[in-house]
């Protein structure tokens, strides 16, 4: 064999490749790996927020499954209106009924009439049942009587039977304090706090013990303060006026701890602590000494 020759390989012989290993060689290239784990990461990643999602999606679906549909109102029955004739312009040419006359309702069938009432119970539907006069109901042809239970009121509209009253609308009823259908005094007292507000701007005689007398803030009149507890009773009078018929403050000093009599014109004042009600006088007859 000469230098440099080369052999050839024997016949039938298998040529033997180089075989690399999988493994990284220490100190090797380490970028395959990383690659590697940041998909199996993003991979692990994307199903459990899958999941989520799809747990969150379940539970709206339940949740709104739980939820009901709003219920609809119903719709208000039809109101059969009866036929009237034409309403009286003037309240004075109706009958006034309540249950005082209930004798006389059978006479007003067929008319248009006042009727005084209290109310037992109220509904949506326009329906009203009396306590007073008793058996009476009335029907609204439009609005609700739901507000009206327990209030005494006057209503005009139109007598369908003994029985039943038909009302236009809820401004054909008026409601009315209790106070004003108590009956007037000759003489009233601290026990008469909302009859005597009731009465306000008109003339009533007042009995009471003065507690003290005092100048008004305003220094134009002179006070006879009244003891009372639920309000503030004060008589009030000009302190020019009273001067002019000999009445001064040392004058209505010696009425302290006396209860007397006092006539005059009726006035209000709310306040914030004890509400005020003031009979003003201006002249010495108004006031009487009792005790």
């Amino acid at each position: 064999m000469k230098d440099g020759e080369q052999i050839p390989p024997p016949p039938n012989s298998k040529q033997h490749l180089p075989v690399g290993s999988l493994v990284s060689p220490p100190g090797g290239n380490k970028k395959p790996l990383i690659l590697i784990g940041v998909l199996l990461f993003l991979i692990g990643g994307g199903i459990f927020v899958g999941s989520m999602i799809g747990e969150s999606e379940e539970k709206m679906s339940a949740g709104e499954k739980k939820v009901e549909a709003p219920k609809l109102k119903p719709r208000p029955k039809p109101r059969k209106k009866e036929k009237t004739t034409e309403r009286p312009d003037r309240e004075s040419e109706m009958v006034e009924l309540s249950k005082e006359n209930r004798s006389d309702f059978p006479d007003n069938i067929g008319k248009w009439v006042r009727l005084q009432g209290k109310v037992e119970t109220g509904n949506e539907d326009g329906v009203l049942e009396f306590e007073e006069p008793v058996g009476m109901s009335g029907q609204l042809v439009r609005g609700s009587a739901a507000h009206l239970s327990g209030q005494i009121v006057k209503v005009i509209g139109w007598m369908v039977s003994e029985e039943k009253i038909q009302i236009e609308g809820i401004f054909e009823i008026t409601t009315i304090d209790p106070v004003d259908l108590l009956p007037p005094k000759d003489i009233y007292t601290i026990a008469d706090a909302e009859q005597l507000i009731a009465l306000r701007n008109t003339r009533a005689t007042f009995k009471g013990k003065v507690g003290n007398v005092r100048v008004s803030g305003d220094e134009k009149n002179l006070f006879l303060v009244f003891e009372g507890e639920s309000h503030e009773f004060i008589g009030s009078g000009d302190i020019n006026k009273l001067k002019e018929v000999e009445v001064t403050e040392d004058t209505l000093k010696k009425l302290i701890g006396k209860t007397i009599k006092l006539k005059g014109k009726l006035s209000y004042k709310k306040q914030e602590k004890k509400d005020r009600i003031f009979i003003n006088f201006n002249d010495k007859d108004a006031y009487e000494i009792l005790d």
